[in-house]
């Protein structure tokens, strides 16, 4: 039960980084790029240094590619240079969680 509480904290902390930014389900709506370049910023980082949820994440989708962001991969990097590529992502962490709190909030 703990752990459940933790990972539902862990999801809420990053969809907070979203509402922070006011991205909380908009982000094709913003020509702002520098907001979409710090919130991606924000994002990886939090993916990167969260606990127990990160074993929760698709480890192909988004674990892996925030952790060679931070590594410095030329290959990832040069991936998400392209800002559509990042509003694609930002996009599909923030689905994914939205899913995921949602539904473990109900239990």
């Amino acid at each position: 039960m703990k752990m459940k509480k933790i990972k539902n904290e862990e999801a809420q902390k990053i969809l907070n980084i979203y509402r922070f930014f006011h991205k909380d389900g908009n982000l094709y709506l913003t020509e702002d790029s520098n907001a979409v370049d710090d919130l991606y910023e924000a994002v990886v980082n939090a993916i990167n240094d969260c606990g127990p949820l990160k074993a929760q994440l698709p480890y192909n989708e988004f674990v892996h590619p925030c952790k060679k962001v931070r590594e410095g991969d030329a290959g990832w990097i040069g991936h998400f240079d392209e800002r559509d590529n990042r509003r694609f992502f930002l996009s599909d962490i923030y689905d994914y969680l939205k899913l995921l709190y949602a539904q473990n909030k109900k239990l």
